[in-house]
């Protein structure tokens, strides 16, 4: 129910000597005819504003048309991309908004009042305001709320959520959706009486969080003034201010039992790992991608991560930090063997699987954003890929400007004592 806006492109053409790769034009081009776009070659620059266009922030074409080319060949692309690059936007409701998801950190009395606060300014601006049944129970919000089941598809069919606490409660926003979509997937199946679970195509409504944890990395906004941040989302469209948002990349999570079963999608905003568990020995896993082995991962474990928990789990055993609007995974080893496995970075295209071979000594383990986990068994695997859909997290400021301002501020990143300048002559 919201249209994206894509920040406005400016191109400037290039000297031939500086060829970049072909920008593919998708069906709609080959269709006019066009196939994909060729040289002379444009270099994208970003500037403020935005363009007329929507962004629907899908590929539907699977591969590029024939026709484009580089020099003496032609280009056919082999990754199947769900989603386009492009993760920095603003949006615009096409209607008004009249539902939201209010999730709040538990046992905490400060937050209980404010959260009942924010719940009844949206219940009087005639929203309709839902809750886990764990915060109903409690008392804490005006009994007018409603409760939020997963498994109800109108109480799912939400348009933002709200979310007040910390990094760990985005984390739970996300969790819920990531059930709503099991239990949609499981509702289709057995009306269609599918075998496997297919792709539900419904995209995610963007949250807006307030922080009032600990660390608060993710949450971008003070739960001072409220209102005024509050009242600019919900009437997005109607003013001329722009809403910015990143398009967050999630993962999907399934686990491959000996029987060939897949158990439940699990989704993931930050990281999947899988470790050795409680065993004391070294633990061993099979990695590959994209269908091909790429190496044994013998250690502690491996760390599948978004961008978005790069500065998590994966910061601490010494991954890269990544800016969540970057279209990529994040492999990182967990106490190595070896002094040469080393993190790296991978596109979001890619499929990962991971498995406990029957040599291996210890079972593995796979744990979900912290949240929930499995037990892999010898001969058991998990299938890891980017979701379809990302999480739009609706930020303060236009592009990555949020994100450096967390990792400055809330990590001291690169903070230190200038140095002095040179005395004057």
């Amino acid at each position: 129910s919201a249209r994206l806006f894509s920040r406005r492109v400016t191109a400037a053409l290039l000297p031939s000597s500086q060829v970049l790769p072909p920008s593919c034009g998708g069906a709609a081009a080959a269709a006019a005819g066009g196939g994909c776009w060729r040289p002379p070659m444009l270099c994208a620059s970003f500037s403020a504003g935005t363009t007329t266009e929507p962004v629907d922030g899908y590929d539907s074409s699977p591969s590029c048309p024939p026709g484009s080319k580089i020099k003496g060949a032609r280009l056919e692309w082999s990754d199947k991309v769900k989603m386009k690059l492009r993760r920095r936007a603003s949006f615009r409701w096409e209607r008004p908004p009249r539902k939201v998801l209010f999730v709040k950190k538990i046992r905490e009395r400060d937050v209980a009042a404010k959260a009942r606060e924010m719940a009844e300014w949206l219940l009087n601006r005639g929203l309709e305001v839902y809750i886990e049944a764990e915060a109903a129970e409690t008392g804490t919000f005006p009994a007018s709320c409603k409760v939020w089941n997963p498994r109800d598809e109108a109480a799912c069919d939400v348009d933002f959520g709200v979310v007040l606490g910390g990094d760990g409660t985005l984390l739970h926003f996300a969790d819920l959706l990531g059930e709503a979509e099991y239990f949609r997937r499981v509702a289709i199946d057995a009306e269609q009486g599918a075998s496997e679970s297919g792709r539900v195509e419904t995209p995610l409504p963007p949250c807006i969080s307030f922080g009032m944890g600990s660390l608060g990395f993710m949450t971008n906004f003070q739960v001072e003034g409220y209102e005024k941040v509050l009242a600019k989302v919900v009437e997005a469209g109607e003013a001329d201010e722009e809403i910015f948002c990143t398009l967050r990349t999630r993962l999907e999570c399934m686990v491959k039992r000996k029987q060939g079963t897949i158990k439940p999608i699990y989704s993931c905003l930050n990281e999947c790992v899988i470790d050795k568990g409680q065993h004391p020995g070294l633990g061993k896993m099979g990695l590959l991608v994209d269908g091909k082995p790429v190496t044994t991962v013998q250690g502690d474990g491996l760390i599948i991560s978004t961008p978005s928990g790069s500065t998590g789990y994966n910061l601490a055993v010494g991954g890269a930090m990544v800016a969540p609007s970057v279209p990529c995974m994040l492999l990182t080893p967990i106490a190595p063997s070896t002094l040469s496995f080393r993190p790296v970075i991978i596109p979001e295209s890619s499929k990962i699987k991971v498995s406990i071979p029957y040599s291996a000594r210890t079972d593995g383990r796979a744990i979900f954003d912290g949240h929930k986990m499995e037990v892999l068994r010898h001969g058991e695997s998990i299938l890891v890929e980017t979701s379809s859909f990302p999480i739009p997290v609706i930020n303060r400021s236009p592009y990555d400007q949020d994100w450096f301002k967390s990792i400055r501020e809330k990590l001291q990143w690169n903070v230190r004592v200038e140095q002095k300048p040179l005395p004057a002559h």
